[in-house]
């Protein structure tokens, strides 16, 4: 029987490293085609009083240090977030695994404000708003974009095969563009990140569809495994 093969969306430069870490984990092909292009878009806004920062994911912890940014203590989705901020100098310490979850810890536990989400120009959750509405004062500051982009000659083929395709997804955005532009033969086996991951992929024919246990890349790791060994014993 010939062996899946891995499809990966994710953008650059975190897709690279994510590229190598599953080629050496599952011995698979992996193919890499970005659906979203990333690029640090300026000025900071004003940050005089800001006690803490926001960052839902780490394509913000990149573009605010771009941005060369003050250092400060850093609220952040997911471990893979909160260990580059720290790495960037920030203490650092993750709060739920998406947007719903990190509102619903903020809001239970609430940090001294004002609080500044680093975004960029399409975010899910209305993270500020919910919160300043929750009574903490909550701001944004745009500084990235995320360009779409269309799936890559190789990754249309293989999509167009008979062969078993593993899709890890790792942000919404990537999940709903995948479902915008893909119209697979290929079986699809799709692992998700988070719930909010899974269900931005809705639309995506799928035979299964996995969610990570916890939202980041050792779990994703795991969870690509398991899917391997599943596949592969069909």
């Amino acid at each position: 029987m010939r062996r899946p093969t891995i499809l990966l969306t994710r953008p650059a430069p975190d897709g690279e490293a994510t590229a190598k870490a599953l080629t050496k984990a599952t011995g698979l092909a992996v193919v890499q085609s970005p659906l979203v292009e990333i690029a640090t878009r300026g000025p900071l806004p004003d940050m005089t009083g800001i006690r803490r920062l926001i960052f839902t994911s780490r394509n913000g912890v990149r573009a605010y240090r771009d941005l060369n940014g003050p250092t400060l203590p850093a609220i952040c989705i997911g471990a893979g977030t909160a260990d580059m901020a720290r790495e960037a100098g920030h203490e650092a310490d993750a709060r739920g695994g998406d947007a719903e979850g990190l509102v619903a810890a903020l809001s239970a536990a609430p940090p001294e404000g004002p609080l500044m989400h680093i975004r960029g120009e399409v975010a899910r959750g209305d993270v500020a708003a919910r919160l300043t509405a929750a009574g903490i004062d909550t701001r944004a500051a745009v500084i990235y974009r995320q360009t779409l982009l269309d799936l890559t000659e190789e990754a249309r083929a293989l999509l167009s095969d008979r062969r078993p395709v593993i899709v890890p997804l790792y942000s919404p955005r990537t999940a709903a563009r995948l479902a915008e532009v893909a119209t697979p033969r290929a079986p699809l086996h799709l692992v998700a990140m988070s719930n909010a991951v899974t269900r931005a992929a809705a639309a995506l024919h799928a035979e299964n569809r996995v969610i990570a246990d916890s939202p980041d890349a050792p779990a994703m790791i795991r969870a690509v495994l398991a899917t391997v060994r599943r596949v592969e014993g069909m």
